[in-house]
C-alpha cells in the first residue's frame, strides 16, 4: 500500500513539474467588445495590455478582419493609435511562443493602413529581442474574410512584450492581434520545492528497500 502512495506521490510530482510551463492562450474573450471606445489599458487571461489608444473588437463592422471573437486592435487613423505592452499581471517572467496578427481594415477599405509588425521583447536581465512581421494582406481565413496569420515567435525569460504597428511609409499603421500563446516561467524557489518533494520520495523508497 506504501509503495503505492510513493509511487502516486512521485507521479504527481513529476506532472506537476512538468505542468508548470504549460502553455496558455490569451483570446481577449473575457473583455467586453469596446467597439469604437478607447482603451489604455485592460486585463486579460491574468496579463495586462496598455497603451495609450486601442480597441477590443468583436467584428461589428464587415470591413475590418475577424478572429471569430474578441481581439485586440490599435489604428493609426489621426495619430490615435500607439504601441501596446503586455506583461504578466503578476509579475512572473513568461515566454511568448506565438500569437495571430492581422490588419484592422480588410486590404479593400480606404481606411486600411498596414505594413508590419513589430515585436520587441524586453528579457528579465537587460537582454532585448525584435521581430518584424509582414501582414500579407490576403483574405485567407475562413469565408475568404478572416485575415488573421500565425506566427511562431519563440521567445523566453520575457519581462515584457511592445507591439507597434508600422505602414509602408514607416509611420505608425493599423494591427490586431489574437490567440497569443504565452506560458509562464516558474520561480527558482517552485523547482526548489518539487525536487526537495522529489527527494524525499526518493529516501522513502530508499529506506523500504532497505529495510525489506
Amino acid at each position: 500500500m506504501k509503495n503505492i502512495t510513493y509511487a502516486t506521490i512521485f507521479g504527481t510530482a513529476v506532472l506537476a513539474l512538468s505542468g508548470i510551463t504549460q502553455a496558455a492562450t490569451i483570446t481577449f474573450d473575457d473583455l467586453a467588445p469596446t467597439g469604437n471606445g478607447i482603451s489604455t489599458a485592460v486585463t486579460s487571461d491574468g496579463f495586462n495590455f496598455v497603451g495609450d489608444h486601442f480597441h477590443i473588437i468583436d467584428t461589428p463592422d464587415s470591413r475590418v478582419v475577424s478572429s471569430g471573437s474578441n481581439y485586440l486592435s490599435a489604428e493609426a487613423a489621426l495619430g490615435l493609435g500607439r504601441s501596446v505592452t503586455m506583461s504578466h499581471a503578476g509579475g512572473s517572467l513568461f515566454n511568448l511562443i506565438g500569437l495571430e496578427v492581422g490588419e484592422l481594415w480588410l486590404p479593400s477599405e480606404s481606411l486600411n493602413d498596414f505594413s508590419d509588425v513589430i515585436l520587441t521583447g524586453n528579457q528579465f536581465g537587460g537582454g532585448v529581442l525584435s521581430t518584424t512581421i509582414h501582414l500579407d494582406g490576403i483574405r485567407d481565413g475562413v469565408g475568404g474574410v478572416n485575415d488573421f496569420q500565425s506566427e511562431a515567435i519563440g521567445w523566453t525569460n520575457l519581462v515584457s512584450v511592445t507591439i507597434t504597428g508600422m505602414n509602408s511609409s514607416g509611420a505608425f499603421g493599423d494591427y490586431s492581434i489574437d490567440s497569443i500563446n504565452v506560458s509562464l516561467v516558474p520561480e527558482p524557489e517552485t523547482y526548489a520545492l518539487l525536487l526537495a518533494g522529489l527527494g524525499v520520495v526518493g529516501a522513502f523508497a530508499h529506506r523500504r528497500k532497505v529495510e525489506g
